[in-house]
């Protein structure tokens, strides 16, 4: 007789494979990969609840109307920015070309030096005109051009304020303005004012410009206008060097 061999039955019950744990992380990387995905679950949009600055949740929806509305702001703050650089740079260019022609028509050294004192009481009403020029051009008599004054050589001053200035414009500082100034003996004492640069090939000089109102000229404004003024006046007057270029 033959015996049949039974199978074994287990007595251990079979347990499924556990299921991994579905986080925030794997959610956010779906939605990343499958931006459709509230195309075709519309419903769920006006259910969601996003947090708002305020502490109050808002739907998605919300959200995303207040993203835009952000956003299309600073665009829109941006565009008006340039504009007024645009605007800036034309009145800018216009004030140049102004100076440029008026002292085209100058011809020789002390009518120059009248001609530059002139255009910038003309560019810059009310303001203080100190013109100092260094001892690379000719000798010659300006005493009857009001407010200049000639030096022979580059002082202290001079060095430590274009020394790590591209432009060549700098700020004074108050002990700077005395320097300059002597507002001791002014009616209406400077309290700022600007140094630029007078230069083309060499530097030539430096034009000083002086307010009594102490935010005229200060750090932190713009210089390109400045900056190019000193070029323009220093090229009109190094056509009065030893060597002309």
């Amino acid at each position: 007789m033959t015996t049949q061999t039974k199978p074994k039955v287990s007595t251990t019950a079979e347990v499924p494979a556990p299921k991994a744990k579905i986080t925030r992380d794997h959610v956010a990387r779906y939605l990343r990969t499958h931006s459709d995905f509230f195309t075709h679950h519309a419903d769920l949009i006006e259910t969601l609840a996003i947090p708002h600055e305020t502490g109050v949740a808002v739907s998605l929806v919300e959200r995303q109307v207040e993203l835009l509305r952000n956003k299309n702001k600073e665009l829109d703050q941006k565009l008006h920015q340039l504009i007024k650089v645009a605007k800036d740079n034309e009145k800018v260019s216009t004030r140049l070309h102004t100076i440029t022609l008026g002292l085209v028509s100058i011809r020789g050294f002390d009518e120059t030096l009248s001609g530059i004192h002139d255009l910038m009481h003309t560019d810059f009403p009310g303001t203080k005109v100190n013109l100092r020029l260094f001892d690379v051009l000719p000798e010659t008599a300006v005493k009857d051009c009001a407010e200049m004054e000639k030096t022979l050589q580059k002082s202290k001053l001079v060095q430590d304020l274009f020394s790590s200035r591209r432009r060549g414009v700098a700020f004074l500082t108050k002990r700077q303005i005395e320097n300059v100034f002597d507002n001791e003996n002014q009616e209406k004492p400077i309290r700022s004012a600007a140094a630029v640069a007078l230069k083309k090939d060499q530097q030539l000089g430096v034009l000083f410009l002086g307010s009594t109102d102490a935010n005229r000229f200060q750090n932190g404004m713009g210089t390109l206008f400045l900056g190019n003024l000193g070029e323009i006046l220093g090229s009109k007057l190094q056509q009065y060097t030893p060597v002309a270029v």
